[in-house]
């Protein structure tokens, strides 16, 4: 495994993602997420798919959302063995149906190919992103739909000058000044999201561009970014000027004690 993969594989297996100090608590906010109103464009192409996959899908919060509410075959596969067990336990909890492998993605092929493939917040944590991106994208047959969340290259700027301001402080003193933008009840999980955002070893900042340019590598066509909220109406031209504009917008949210940690979203379509 590379230094970094496994460097941020130790950072995780101490305290996955996005888990829950209860498995009660985690399965009682999977059933009360809107998932059509928080991704509505992710609602529709999960209902036009049969075979779903969520790479890098930790503690099972994507996946058993999805289960939840859909029939569907879902499979998750995430190298943090911890993380999957957290995933495996809320969905037996929940009674979903969702298949998991643990493996490292750079080493992964799977056994089908997927009508949606979702990669959300993790490939920017890999030694390459761009090149789990290429890889992921091979995972689609023919009219697949991908969609990847990655940390913006203007929208993530506004945290981490954040994150520098409370850096130096004793890790306790630093999650007290997280918790004043980022409110969460669940403790641990509150501690899971301070120490994803503030204190993992590694994490690569990323543009529109050079996602359309490796799905066009792969055969998709864009489809749409939340750059824009999904809008269909915009150039790429016009998309990539407003992306310019995500520092402004995440600096005013951080200095209004909101949480923004900078993250964009981006569809495509294999023709």
């Amino acid at each position: 495994m590379n230094e970094i993969d496994q460097k941020v594989l130790n950072f995780y297996e101490k305290l996955p993602f996005n888990i829950y100090g209860d498995i009660d608590n985690a399965c009682k906010n999977i059933r009360k997420f809107d998932l059509k109103k928080v991704y509505p464009f992710l609602f529709d192409s999960i209902s036009k798919s049969k075979t779903i996959i969520d790479v890098g899908c930790g503690g099972g919060w994507l996946v058993n959302s999805i289960a939840y509410k859909f029939d569907k075959d879902i499979y998750g596969v995430d190298f943090n063995p911890v993380a999957i067990n957290f995933a495996k336990k809320v969905t037996s909890k929940m009674s979903n149906k969702v298949s998991y492998e643990v493996k490292n993605i750079f080493d992964y092929t799977p056994s089908l190919k997927f009508d949606l493939i979702l990669s959300m917040g993790v490939l920017h944590h890999t030694h390459d992103c761009l090149l789990a991106l290429d890889k992921i994208c091979k995972f689609g047959k023919k009219n697949s739909m991908i969609y990847v969340g990655l940390y913006h290259k203007y929208g993530r700027k506004p945290f981490l000058e954040f994150v520098e301001t409370i850096k130096g402080l004793p890790e306790e003193e630093s999650f007290e000044e997280y918790k004043k933008i980022h409110k969460l009840e669940d403790e641990l999980h509150l501690k899971s999201w301070f120490r994803d955002q503030v204190l993992h070893p590694h994490e690569s900042l990323h543009g529109l561009e050079e996602v359309i340019r490796i799905f066009k590598k792969n055969g998709y066509e864009f489809t749409g970014t939340s750059i824009n909220s999904f809008k269909q109406t915009d150039t790429i031209s016009e998309i990539l000027r407003k992306e310019k504009d995500l520092y402004e917008y995440g600096k005013k949210k951080i200095q209004s004690k909101i949480y923004y940690p900078g993250f964009f979203i981006v569809g495509g379509i294999k023709k």
